[in-house]
């Protein structure tokens, strides 16, 4: 497992929402690590998936995304950042090992990156510019209420203050 991927496990291990569950891709197995995927169809093959992503927490008992979460290694490349957002937002179905989850206005995606700079105008025209063409999508994931971008200039950065970041989210104060 790479430094990104213990960093995502530490994080999502250490978040806790009474009555939900976190989900997330990297880590030893367990019942709450696994592939989390955007695809096209319900019974998705590999050449469906459109993206795939680190942490889901999701309401226990009705399968309701509340935040979706993906992390970059860089927050260097607006072209990453782009890819990641538009692969989920253009499919049709979010999965959790195989298992359908729901997202609607009720659901935010965080896209987080670690770089040299913060890119705080940057990130901010991104996410007006989504926004924009998110309102013209038909796609099931495109009702994802909010598109958030934070950076962080490094990992510890990233480690000490996403999982607060996760929680406004969470909250709905992003």
């Amino acid at each position: 497992m790479s430094i990104h991927g213990e960093i995502t496990a530490e994080i999502a291990k250490s978040l806790r929402f009474d009555g939900y569950d976190v989900f997330y891709d990297h880590g030893a197995s367990s019942k709450n690590v696994g592939k989390i995927v955007s695809a096209l169809v319900k019974n998705y093959e590999r050449e469906d998936e459109l993206s795939q992503l680190d942490i889901a927490i999701v309401e226990q008992n009705s399968d309701k995304v509340m935040v979706l979460v993906e992390i970059e290694e860089t927050s260097e490349r607006t072209k990453t950042f782009l890819g990641d957002i538009f692969g989920i937002l253009f499919g049709e179905h979010i999965f959790f090992k195989g298992k359908a989850l729901k997202v609607g206005d009720f659901t935010t995606l965080v896209v987080a990156g670690v770089g040299k700079t913060y890119h705080k105008e940057r990130n901010q025209h991104i996410q007006e510019q989504v926004n924009k063409v998110k309102a013209s999508l038909e796609t099931l994931n495109s009702k994802i209420g909010k598109v958030v971008i934070k950076t962080f200039v490094d990992e510890d950065e990233l480690s000490a203050l996403l999982p607060s970041v996760l929680d406004k989210a969470f909250k709905g104060e992003l």
